[in-house]
């Protein structure tokens, strides 16, 4: 089986993305809300390479990886070229298109053929990043068998967001355990770590007193990020990132969005979260609430990723504050 639902997964079938999803949805609340998703196993890549029909350019990877190995990592663009010539078993179309069908995922607006053309380049283009240059040079340098590293495709809904957060539940300034620190904008998660001018809004929670958020900082984000249509997807890169001897992976492989987004001259003047207090502290609220909640289901600080539609909290990812 190429393709899954996250409920029939096991943890060590999937990376930290995935678990994590799955882990919140059946012991979080029912409120708690996550993007349809399923996903493409550690290992998926490594099964396609080894068909016939991409016999040769597995042999072509495994030589330009000597290379690399040797120190030559000129070859990485190259493998990662080649990473994208590999052809998709008929099976995998079948499942993939199946999979997205039962768990409620929209299919990409186009013809069929095409369609499917731009799904398998995205999922291509995710293992492809395993050999972008930062991520191996980082890896290179902690003892660690690149080889060894798999990548999974988490495959999600992209909800088109009113507004885009991260938060954590242990302030990242003044290492106050007992607050919750939250930054919110306009728009998409990009709006939020690009490169944008301005400031998101931010605010603090006291963990004894979730329903009374204190706003610490007013937006100024001069632009926001936004998809055309309300429902797309997304293809993510699921691993169980290595943490040890300092290496840390997050961010070093490659999200690909099936929508390209457009860039919006954001307006906060106008904006609810800005003029109306009541509305601002039910959004921030929620958001520390359900921080508190991943909290305490793993038992350690978590920074929490998310978007809110409609007034609803959907958590996109977590993982532990190291």
């Amino acid at each position: 089986m190429y393709v899954m639902s996250l409920e029939e997964t096991s943890s060590e079938m999937v990376g930290e993305k995935s678990r994590s999803i799955r882990f919140l949805n059946k012991e979080g609340p029912e409120w708690m809300k996550f993007p349809a998703s399923i996903v493409l196993p550690l290992g998926v890549f490594e099964k396609v390479l080894s068909e016939d029909i991409n016999k040769e350019v597995a042999k072509k990877i495994a030589s330009l990886g000597e290379h690399v190995d040797r120190g030559d990592i000129s070859k990485l663009k190259t493998i990662q070229e080649t990473v994208l010539q590999i052809k998709a078993p008929r099976r995998l179309s079948i499942e993939v298109r199946k999979k997205m069908k039962s768990s409620r995922l929209p299919w990409p607006r186009g013809r069929g053929d095409d369609t499917w053309t731009h799904v398998w380049q995205a999922m291509k283009m995710v293992w492809a990043s395993k050999w972008n240059e930062g991520a191996y040079i980082s890896y290179r340098n902690t003892n660690t068998n690149y080889d060894k590293l798999r990548i999974g495709i988490l495959i999600q809904e992209y909800i088109r967001a009113d507004y885009a957060f991260v938060t954590y539940t242990h302030h990242p300034v003044s290492q106050d355990s007992s607050e919750i620190y939250t930054e919110i904008v306009k728009g998409s998660v990009e709006t939020l770590v690009g490169a944008s001018l301005g400031r998101p809004m931010c605010s603090v929670t006291k963990k004894s007193d979730l329903k009374s958020p204190i706003v610490t900082c007013y937006p100024s984000k001069s632009t926001g990020l936004y998809t055309k249509s309300t429902r797309s997807i997304i293809f993510r890169p699921d691993f169980i990132p290595e943490n040890t001897n300092g290496y840390t992976c997050s961010g070093i492989y490659d999200s690909i969005s099936m929508e390209n987004k457009e860039e919006v001259v954001l307006d906060y003047s106008r904006d609810r979260l800005v003029t109306d207090l009541r509305f601002q502290g039910l959004i921030h609220s929620k958001i520390a609430e359900t921080a508190k909640i991943i909290e305490d289901l793993y038992g350690c600080a978590q920074s929490v990723e998310g978007v809110v539609q409609d007034e609803q909290v959907y958590v996109l990812q977590c993982k532990p504050i190291l």
